[in-house]
């Protein structure tokens, strides 16, 4: 059932409005490609995406970006509101899409799941570390993400001779 609801948003991604699905996420044009290969081939950013994409009053955006000074290409800018929470992922240019995306994509989850980063980056062997100069978090639960979500792109592409 995940695979042939992956399979429509992929059809949707390509033909569609940049916004997939519903209101909750919104692709631009140049980062379709990226996602729906990831969509196709990647379990694990099929369920990152869907949960994103069923929480209520959750918007996310991609947005391309120069991202001055941000480490490793990508930020993801968390917003809380009445109305709910925004979060607006910049990309730079450069970097490998499938890596920044699903790594961003996990820090929503984080928040999602209420992971208390300050707390958590002050005790010791939690995988969550403050970015020294920027603060900003990283964690290994990111980082781990989106290095699955591209290794399992890479294996389905191979597989596919894509």
């Amino acid at each position: 059932m995940t695979y042939l609801i992956a399979a429509i948003t992929v059809m949707a991604l390509l033909e569609g409005p940049t916004q997939q699905p519903g209101p909750a996420i919104t692709i631009p044009t140049r980062y379709r490609p990226p996602v729906a290969a990831m969509l196709r081939y990647s379990p694990t950013f099929r369920r990152q995406y869907s949960r994103i994409a069923r929480t209520p009053n959750l918007r996310v955006e991609i947005v391309p970006s120069l991202l001055a000074g941000a480490p490793g290409g990508a930020l993801t800018r968390i917003v809380r509101s009445d109305r709910g929470m925004d979060a607006s992922v910049h990309l730079a240019p450069i970097g490998d899409p499938f890596v920044l995306i699903a790594h961003e994509f996990e820090h929503i989850l984080e928040q999602l799941d209420e992971v208390d980063l300050p707390v958590m980056a002050r005790r010791v062997a939690t995988g969550v570390r403050l970015v020294p100069g920027t603060g900003h978090f990283e964690t290994e639960r990111a980082i781990a993400a989106g290095h699955q979500v591209a290794g399992e792109v890479r294996r389905g592409r191979a597989r596919d001779g894509t």
